[in-house]
């Protein structure tokens, strides 16, 4: 591009030279050429004047008197009416410039000089025009160069960042140049660098989340399979299965959340939810595990006739991520409740354990944990419900106690 850039620069300002400067030095020659007989002439006619009246009164014609009006190099020959001829100066050889004076009646004056003094200007004009030529598409050229230069720079400039894009180094920026035009592009890749960026980062998240968030149900649902092959009643193993298809359904609900979450530039699903039946349904699901591990579940509801404003999927997520967080770190009962305040229906979970070392917003960051955690359940837990017109808070710190609330549903 910068090649094709000044090879263009400097054919159109020779183009343009020699558009203005042939018919500049044309013009110019026939200048000199007029300018050069004019003066011939002038020289004849002052020769004319001087000899007019010597001629009259008759008086001899010497080459003294008309010597001092030729110029070095021309000759003046003076023509009396008697035939008597007088030539002052030197008859050039070659071409000759002649021109006659018509300023006299009494003798014929003829003044010439050597045409190469026409000819000599005439290439001088010639020169100085294509000198002129040479050092105008010379400037243009150099002055292409430099815009080239400001031109292709930015442009290498995006080229680079489009490289570091491929090969995945999404803090890549264009920047800006100056150039409204190349402004715009670099605008546009930068923001095209940034939602890529945002893309990878919601896959990785997403990958995490589903190792994280899985792990739960799946050993619920390997543990109800273990149990149907051990049991040789029909009735108790017909009785399992439905406790592990309830398993798989709930592991179903969990990937729809964890979809919605990841689909973060689309609009969630919000719907009118019964808080208490959400809390009891998960509630029956993890009383095994929490028997299991010699711990109390006690459930509070408080919500009769009232409904919130969420996503079913993503509440019953929410409250899995405490449930688990309270079981694996937390001591002794774990309690579950549910209440109204204000304008928000609140689902409470605590337990009787020592608390979080951290401050209440720390705990939710992605990667921080107040035991040996992953540090993945709380962030998601967060988002997921600022996702789908919620709040997850820290109500108090010890014993610990986590606050979900949602909008209540209008009427």
């Amino acid at each position: 591009m910068r090649r094709r850039l000044i090879l263009s620069t400097g054919l159109i300002a020779l183009a343009a030279v020699l558009i203005l400067g042939v018919p500049l030095g044309i013009v110019e020659s026939r200048r000199v050429r007029a300018d050069a007989a004019g003066r011939l002439e002038r020289e004849a006619d002052a020769v004319a004047a001087a000899v007019d009246d010597r001629v009259e009164a008759g008086y001899p014609i010497t080459v003294a008197v008309i010597a001092r009006y030729v110029r070095p190099g021309h000759a003046v020959e003076v023509r009396t009416p008697s035939g008597v001829v007088t030539v002052a100066g030197r008859r050039p050889r070659g071409q000759t410039l002649v021109e006659r004076s018509g300023a006299t009646q009494a003798a014929q004056v003829t003044a010439s000089a050597p045409r190469s003094e026409v000819t000599d200007r005439v290439w001088g004009v010639w020169l100085l025009i294509a000198t002129l030529a040479v050092v105008g598409a010379a400037a243009a050229t150099a002055l292409a160069a430099l815009q080239a230069r400001r031109l292709v720079r930015p442009l290498e400039a995006m080229a680079g960042t489009s490289h570091r894009l491929g090969r995945g180094d999404f803090s890549a920026r264009a920047g800006r140049f100056g150039i409204p035009e190349l402004d715009v592009v670099a605008e546009a890749l930068d923001a095209s660098a940034a939602r890529i960026a945002a893309m990878i980062a919601r896959e990785r998240e997403f990958s995490g989340n589903v190792s994280h968030q899985l792990r739960t149900p799946l050993t619920a649902l390997r543990l109800r399979l273990e149990e149907v092959a051990a049991l040789e009643d029909r009735g108790a193993r017909e009785a399992e299965a439905t406790l592990a298809l309830a398993e798989a359904d709930r592991l179903d609900a969990t990937i729809e959340a964890l979809l919605q979450h990841a689909r973060a530039g689309e609009e969630a699903s919000i719907s009118d939810l019964d808080v208490d039946a959400i809390v009891r349904e998960h509630g029956r699901r993890w009383q095994r595990s929490f028997d299991a591990a010699g711990r109390a579940l006690r459930l509070e509801l408080g919500l009769e006739g009232h409904r919130a404003c969420s996503s079913e999927a993503a509440a019953g997520q929410v409250l899995d991520v405490l449930l688990e967080n309270a079981l694996c770190h937390g001591r002794g009962a774990v309690e579950v409740s549910t209440t109204t305040a204000g304008r928000f229906a609140c689902i409470t979970v605590g337990d009787e354990g020592q608390g979080v070392s951290v401050g209440a917003g720390d705990i939710f960051e992605r990667g921080t944990s107040h035991a040996d955690g992953s540090g993945i359940g709380l962030h998601l837990a967060r988002t997921l419900a600022e996702a789908h017109a919620g709040q997850l808070v820290l109500a108090a710190a010890a014993p610990p106690r986590f606050e979900l609330r949602l909008r209540l549903a209008a009427g």
